[in-house]
């Protein structure tokens, strides 16, 4: 029994509630009138947009249910139909202003206008004028964000009550679709973005509290995930890779994303042609990953360290340098940057 207030003022114990739950979730029947211990209980299932609701009712006394079961059973199932037409109504309508306002922001807004759009934001729970970052996120598989997707990030980001505003866009019509997102530049978001981080892959921008600088950070968003695309396709575990933040990267990563995409894979092939042997090549990058240390790299392979110093005498005679040299070492990076970087998490895992 409830006051008006919601508090439980009489309560049978979680035993016949648990009891009940359990001779539910064991039959698939629309409707159910049974004898649980001293109850009788009768059910029914309803299905919504949202999934399959059970309204279940109880008595002590097998005339009350007879009496006024299915009309409390009607009752219940009209009351939990309009309940949730409102919430779908509510959501959809708030998916829509979401939408409306991030695609204003990524059109970009005048400075004068800012205020305007920080009170927008406000109704969305952001801090007022505090950094926001922009997200460009895309399933690990590489492929297409769906609306699917979209509310899986809505509904965590809802359950760890986080400002989230977000919308499906495609950069151009060949390009797969992504999400794009903004979220306060906090603790709650970083520790989002890690969980998040293990099913999809995320690029995101350096925090701004300029909303008209909204369009640059989402191209470094943009950027960030390209980089994240890149790291993927190079780890045997791609979910370990973690989200991709642009003002946390290296000067090599950075340098490596603003070059031109096919002029940088024909210097690269060039660069590591010498290197003919892919067991000399898996090696250099697990060396390179395991930070320059033979026995590390030879646990990782399951050789003897001899036998890595070896194969490293053959990369070394192979490009004509040494690996100790800061020139030739550089180059050798990033030809492999993303080859090391994504054998890097599998290295801290194991």
């Amino acid at each position: 029994m409830y006051d008006f207030e919601g508090s439980v003022v009489s309560s049978t114990g979680e035993a016949p509630t648990q009891l009940i739950w359990n001779e539910v979730a064991a039959t698939n029947r629309r409707d159910l009138n049974t004898e649980i211990g001293r109850w009788h209980v009768r059910t029914r299932r309803v299905a919504l947009r949202d999934g399959v609701h059970v309204i279940a009712i109880a008595s002590r006394t097998v005339d009350t249910l007879d009496q006024i079961g299915e009309l409390l059973l009607d009752t219940s199932e009209r009351l939990l139909g309009a309940v949730h037409g409102i919430q779908y109504g509510a959501t959809r309508r708030d998916r829509r202003d979401n939408e409306q306002l991030i695609a204003a922001l990524h059109d970009g807004v005048v400075p004068a206008r800012e205020h305007r759009f920080w009170n927008q934001l406000a109704q969305f729970r952001f801090p007022a004028y505090a950094p926001i970052r922009a997200l460009e996120i895309a399933p690990l598989s590489d492929g297409s964000a769906t609306e699917a997707h979209l509310s899986l990030l809505i509904g965590r980001a809802r359950s760890e009550g986080l400002p989230f505003l977000t919308m499906l866009r495609r950069a151009d019509m060949d390009s797969p679709a992504t999400i794009a997102a903004l979220i306060p530049d906090s603790e709650a978001s970083a520790q989002w973005l890690a969980v998040t981080a293990h099913d999809f892959l995320i690029g995101v921008s350096a925090p701004s509290s300029a909303l008209s600088a909204v369009p640059d950070s989402v191209r470094e968003a943009e950027t960030a995930l390209g980089i994240a695309r890149q790291w993927a396709r190079a780890a045997e575990t791609p979910e370990n890779i973690g989200a991709v933040l642009i003002d946390r990267i290296d000067l090599s990563t950075w340098l490596l994303s603003h070059v031109d995409a096919r002029q940088l894979r024909e210097r690269i092939v060039r660069t590591l042609k010498p290197l003919a042997s892919a067991q000399l090549l898996d090696t250099l990058i697990t060396y390179l990953a395991a930070e320059q240390n033979v026995t590390r790299t030879a646990e990782v392979m399951f050789v003897h360290p001899n036998t890595i110093r070896y194969r490293l005498t053959r990369i070394e005679e192979a490009f004509g340098e040494s690996l100790t040299s800061p020139f030739s070492l550089a180059n050798v990076i990033l030809a492999l940057h993303p080859e090391i970087i994504g054998r890097a998490p599998e290295l801290r895992h194991r």
